[in-house]
């Protein structure tokens, strides 16, 4: 989701920057002790990517750092959208309709994860990811485990996966459509547009 090594190099010169400082500031004559304390300052470049860059700095202004250092947009907070099912109802013989749904999604600096919700069940990802492929084209692809709500005999519980693309409209705002398949011989597509920035909570 983000380029290691531009991030990794703005943290390794951050902390040589640190340790010439420290070294310079103490001056001459040198000493191990000298040398050793300009180390553990240079330290604290690591708990700065720790504490303030992942903890604050990322949470409140996720929207700076593509496409310089992330390699896909921010997509975390509420979407809605629907779901196109394959299934085929056993009383109608016909495609069920199509079923709104509400996703959550919260986007880490360095991860990433769904949940979505309709009106009989819900899901949540235990693995995901945003891939990339030769083409630049960018994916939200994870695993998910659903649970029914109600009428667990028709509608038991199960696991997923779904590979939905991350386009971006002509005002720059990102949306989501794509594909899914589940562990119960069902398939569909679905479409998403974010209702809310505000990263989730899940």
């Amino acid at each position: 989701m983000y380029n290691s090594n531009v991030y990794w190099r703005i943290w390794i010169i951050l902390g040589i920057i640190i340790f010439i400082t420290m070294v310079l500031f103490k001056g001459p004559p040198y000493n191990f002790f000298i040398i050793a304390s300009a180390a553990s300052a240079a330290g604290i470049s690591l708990l700065l990517e720790t504490l303030l860059f992942k903890q604050f700095i990322w949470k409140k202004f996720p929207h700076l750092f593509h496409p310089w250092l992330c390699t896909v947009p921010y997509i975390g907070g509420k979407w809605e959208g629907m779901i196109f099912s394959d299934y085929i109802d056993k009383d109608t013989q016909k495609k069920v309709a199509p079923i709104p749904t509400t996703m959550e999604i919260k986007h880490e600096f360095d991860k990433i994860n769904v949940t979505l919700e309709t009106q009989k069940s819900y899901s949540s990802s235990y693995t995901s990811d945003i891939w990339i492929d030769e083409a630049g084209r960018k994916y939200l692809c994870y695993t998910y485990y659903n649970d029914a709500d109600e009428n667990r005999d028709t509608n038991p519980n199960h696991d997923g996966t779904a590979k939905l693309r991350i386009k971006v409209n002509a005002e720059g705002e990102p949306f989501l459509e794509g594909h899914y398949f589940t562990g119960r011989s069902t398939t569909g597509s679905m479409k998403f547009k974010r209702v809310d920035k505000k990263n989730s909570k899940v």
